[in-house]
């Protein structure tokens, strides 16, 4: 009874120092969490094993790594953010997928380039009911759409639109959703 008493204990304290942290919500261990004073999550969020939620200040802004309500991760998730990352309500994310706002800056080249600053490159944008495919990767300044679909082991460098699947390295729209007739429609590429 008394370990039982501890680990709840234990859990709870684990969950402290969140700018917001929902009810009925789960961050499975273990799971690195930095700057907990900058990350929300919404309602029922779930969030599998060995997840790396990386939030970092640079240049004294304060970043958000905001997840919104309903959202289900998978494990070996990591978020890396310097600026601004948004994952949207009922969004569903795969195993081993990576999110970033940043790069690593490379520009001296007299200096390697883990000593060199974090850039923002631009926030990023995962909007309600998409889904983020095993392996994906969605770079700085990207918004997925409603609804959207990203492949397995897609690289995602430009928005994709609302009610669309994209795939592949880079990542290209392959069906959108065509409202009139309601149905999926196959995308042409050059």
């Amino acid at each position: 009874m008394k370990k039982q008493l501890l680990e709840i204990y234990s859990f709870f304290q684990s969950l402290s120092g969140f700018k917001k942290f929902g009810s009925s919500s789960i961050i499975k261990k273990p799971t690195k969490i930095w700057n907990k004073n900058c990350i929300e999550i919404g309602d029922g969020v779930f969030v599998a094993e060995n997840g790396f939620l990386a939030v970092s200040c640079v240049d004294s802004k304060k970043p958000l790594l905001k997840i919104g309500n309903g959202v289900c991760i998978g494990s070996n998730f990591m978020a890396a953010c310097v600026d601004e990352i948004v994952i949207e309500n009922n969004v569903l994310i795969s195993d081993r997928v990576f999110i970033a706002d940043h790069i690593h800056d490379y520009h001296d080249t007299s200096t390697p380039i883990i000593k060199q600053k974090l850039v923002p490159k631009g926030k990023v944008l995962i909007r309600e009911g998409a889904f983020i495919g095993i392996n994906a990767v969605i770079m700085p300044g990207v918004t997925i759409g409603k609804n959207s679909v990203v492949g397995a082991s897609s690289v995602v460098l430009h928005n994709i639109p609302d009610f669309s699947v994209a795939t592949g390295n880079p990542a290209k729209v392959v069906k959108k959703y065509d409202i009139d007739k309601k149905e999926w429609i196959k995308q042409a590429h050059e």
